[in-house]
């Protein structure tokens, strides 16, 4: 007797056959009728094949079928692995057209699907006890799963804040998660006072919490940080020209106003009250009009003011070509070459550190010391 799935191959075969006949002599197309004869030949071979094999029945006379036969094997338990899988295949296409963080989620996600879904197969095929194969997969698998597992949570948790944190203000930040720290603990001590909860209620809300964080992370990462302005600070005042203003700008934010007593300097520059402005070398007793620095040293100063007004010390070095965007000169363009402190207030002290290569016989300008708003607070600068 024939089974019932050869029966289903040889007519289908036979279909394939009368097909490519008919087609042939009707129609005359050598394409149509070669697939045909090939469709035919292919269902040919298994109808072979499964005849041989009597579609894999069982004889009722076979003693062992009710325990042996494939019919008789405990069906494999559901798993959402094939779904882990099918989703980091999804982010892998997904990361290769966006971002390199979700392609590389991807990439762990079907790695992690393939190794947990062959684990599980294996463990299933143990034995005949469905309580035995889950201790076994459990020995195996637990050790490593939990670590994994923690350490990945821990690591979507923190990139989905750093995200969330970027996005967000530097005033809005702290408020929000100030909000959310208040939530947390709200939360605890509810769940600390009714211990009646259930755990499934609990759990659903970890989830709930867990997704929406997730959920506002990889929002806030596909939208972008936020615009970070730069601090100014007096290098960028010195690059630009604009060291010899007398008022307030960026970089004189938060200045320190006073050094350490182990600074290593030089000397002082010292503006007075009646806004003179007066040196003193360390090498030299009293003060003095010039203030001699060797060349191509760096060398060390420390400005102190005892006027009534913020002021700030520059030292002018002549001018410079100026920049663009790209660091190259700008030709015919020039501006002042100066470096420059912070606005000190009265009673403070900065630090001034530079080095001067070219002696001054060699220089254009002569070399001084300035104060930006006062007239005459000045003190030359000789580089042998």
């Amino acid at each position: 007797m024939i089974p019932t799935g050869s029966r289903l191959l040889i007519g289908a075969a036979v279909l394939a056959t009368v097909g490519a006949v008919i087609y042939g002599v009707t129609q005359r197309g050598s394409i149509g009728t070669t697939s045909l004869i090939f469709a035919a030949v292919a269902l040919a071979f298994l109808a072979g094949v499964n005849l041989c094999f009597r579609d894999s029945d069982v004889s009722a006379m076979d003693p062992t079928a009710a325990t042996q036969s494939a019919a008789a094997a405990p069906p494999p338990s559901p798993t959402l692995w094939p779904l882990l899988g099918a989703v980091g295949a999804v982010l892998v296409v997904v990361g290769i057209v966006s971002y390199p963080v979700v392609f590389i989620f991807g990439i762990i996600a079907m790695i992690a699907a393939a190794a947990e879904w062959m684990v599980q197969a294996w463990s299933e095929r143990a034995s005949a006890d469905g309580g035995f194969n889950a201790v076994v997969r459990a020995r195996i698998s637990h050790p490593l799963e939990f670590p994994v597992l923690a350490a990945v949570g821990a690591g979507i948790i923190i990139y989905s804040f750093s995200r969330i944190m970027l996005l967000l203000s530097k005033t809005s930040g702290p408020v929000l998660f100030s909000v959310i720290a208040v939530l947390i603990l709200i939360s605890g001590f509810i769940i600390a006072f009714r211990p009646s909860i259930r755990n499934g209620a609990i759990a659903t809300v970890a989830v709930i919490a867990a997704l929406g964080l997730i959920a506002g992370g990889a929002a806030a990462a596909l939208e972008g940080e936020r615009e970070l302005h730069p601090h100014e600070t007096t290098d960028d005042l010195a690059s630009l020209g604009e060291c010899d203003t007398p008022d307030e700008t960026e970089a004189d934010e938060n200045a320190s106003q006073s050094l350490a007593d182990k600074a290593s300097i030089a000397g002082e520059l010292i503006l007075r009250s009646d806004d003179t402005l007066v040196a003193k070398n360390a090498d030299v007793t009293g003060e003095q009009g010039t203030f001699v620095v060797t060349r191509a040293n760096p060398t060390n100063i420390r400005f102190v003011n005892d006027s009534s007004e913020d002021r700030r010390l520059v030292l002018d070095l002549g001018s410079k070509p100026a920049l663009d965007a790209d660091g190259n000169a700008i030709e015919g363009t020039r501006v002042p070459n100066q470096i420059c402190t912070a606005l000190v207030e009265d009673g403070g002290s900065q630090f001034l550190s530079f080095s001067i290569p070219v002696a001054s016989e060699y220089s254009d300008q002569p070399y001084r010391f300035m104060v930006p708003g006062v007239e005459g607070a000045e003190v030359a600068v000789e580089v042998p």
